[in-house]
C-alpha cells in the first residue's frame, strides 16, 4: 500500500509495531509444525537430538530456517528503515514478503505430495490472497478517513477480481492434489474443514461485490455514505476462514489410505454415527430438513443483504454471515448419506 499514491487511496497509518509484530510472528508461529514433530520424535531420539533432526533432515525444517532468516532480515528492515525510505522499504518489503510466501509453500502438505506442482500452486495461492486481503485489512483498520475512495476503488477492483480468480484456480488445484474425492474428505477433520471453509466463501463473495459494485453507486448518490465499516466485515469473514484453514491444515490431508490413519471427524460422527471405513462413500438423499435449511439460508442471506442496505450493525451483519454458513452447513449434512 506504501507503493500506492497517496491520490489513490485514502490515508493509511500502520505503526511500526505492528509491523515489527507481524514480521515477528512469522517465525513463532511457523513454528508449531516443528515443535509438534520434534515432541513426536523426542521419546525414542531425546528432545535436542529431535530438534537437530526435524531442523536439518526434514523439508518443513530445512523452510523454517529459511522462514527464519527472512523474518530476521525483515525485523532488521522495520527497524532501520528511515520515513524518507518509504519507497525502497516498501519493495524491499514485497520481495521479503514474496520470500516468505514461499518458505511456507515449501513445507506445506501440498508440496509433500507433489513437489513442483504442490509448492507452485500453494504460493500462488498464498500470493493472491495476500495480495486481496492484505489491502482489505490495511484499508478497514488502518485508514484514517475514506479519502479518494472512488479513485482508490477504480484500481483496486481490478486487483481484487485478478486476485480472487487465480485464488480459485490455484485453489482447486490445490483441492484436487490434497483431496481424493471432495465429499467423501468431509468424514475426517480435514475434509470438515475444507467444507467450512468454501461455505464461507458465500458470505465472502457477497460482501466483495457490496463493496466492489454497490457501495460505487452509493457514495456517488450519498456523500455522506462511509464505506469502511462495510470494508471491515469483509476482512471479518476473511479471518474466520484464515482461522479455520489454521485449524484443519493441521489434520492429515484426505490424500491415499487417510481413513486408515486418521478416525472420523467429530463433526461428522454427529449427524452419522454409524460405522464408517476406508470403503464408505458420501451420497446425498434429499429430506424435509434440507428444504428447512435451505429456506433459512437464503433467508438469513436476504436478510444480510437487508441490513446493508438499513446501514445497520457490521456485528449483526457479520453474525448473519456466521449462522448463513451454519445453516448451510446442517443443511448439507442432514442430507449426507454414508454407504
Amino acid at each position: 500500500m506504501l507503493l500506492v499514491p497517496n491520490e489513490h487511496r485514502p490515508d493509511i497509518r500502520i505503526k511500526k509495531s505492528s509491523l515489527f509484530i507481524s514480521a515477528v510472528g512469522v517465525p513463532i508461529f511457523s513454528f508449531v509444525p516443528i515443535l509438534e514433530l520434534a515432541l513426536y520424535l523426542a521419546p525414542r531420539l531425546g528432545l535436542v537430538e529431535s530438534f537437530k533432526m526435524v531442523l536439518t533432515s526434514f523439508t518443513v525444517g530445512t523452510a523454517w530456517n529459511f522462514t527464519l532468516l527472512g523474518s530476521i532480515v525483515f525485523v532488521l528492515l522495520i527497524l532501520f528503515a528511515k520515513p524518507e525510505e518509504q519507497g525502497i522499504f516498501a519493495l524491499l518489503g514485497i520481495v521479503l514478503t514474496f520470500g516468505l510466501i514461499l518458505t511456507v509453500a515449501w513445507s506445506s502438505h501440498a508440496g509433500t505430495v507433489n513437489l513442483v506442482l504442490g509448492i507452485t500452486s500453494d504460493f500462488i495461492h498464498l500470493t493472491a490472497v495476500s495480495s486481496w486481503v492484505g489491502i482489505i485489512l490495511v484499508i478497514g483498520w488502518s485508514s484514517l478517513n475514506d479519502k479518494n475512495w472512488l479513485k482508490f476503488l477504480r484500481w483496486f477492483l481490478i486487483v481484487a477480481m485478478g486476485c480472487f480468480v487465480i485464488t480459485a484456480i490455484s485453489g482447486l488445484l490445490l483441492t484436487t492434489i490434497m483431496v481424493d474425492d471432495y465429499t467423501d474428505s468431509w468424514r475426517v477433520s480435514y475434509g470438515q474443514g475444507l467444507l467450512i471453509k468454501h461455505l464461507f466463501l458465500v458470505p465472502l463473495v457477497f460482501y466483495a461485490f457490496v463493496n466492489g459494485v454497490i457501495v460505487k453507486s452509493l457514495i456517488l448518490k450519498d456523500a455522506t455514505f462511509r464505506p469502511i465499516p462495510w470494508v471491515r466485515v469483509e476482512g471479518m469473514i476473511l479471518m474466520v476462514i484464515f482461522t479455520v484453514t489454521a485449524i484443519f491444515s493441521q489434520a492429515s490431508p484426505p490424500h491415499g489410505n487417510y481413513m486408515t490413519n486418521e478416525g472420523v471427524s467429530p463433526l461428522f460422527s454427529l449427524f452419522h454415527e454409524d460405522m464408517i471405513d476406508a470403503s464408505s462413500i458420501v451420497t446425498f438423499a434429499w429430506n424435509l430438513n434440507t428444504l428447512y435449511f435451505l429456506i433459512l439460508s437464503i433467508i438469513l442471506l436476504g436478510l444480510m443483504g437487508w441490513t446493508f442496505y438499513k446501514k445497520g450493525s457490521i456485528l449483526v451483519s457479520f453474525l448473519l454471515s456466521c449462522f448463513f454458513v451454519i445453516s448451510s452447513y446442517l443443511m448439507l449434512m442432514v442430507s449426507v448419506v454414508v454407504r
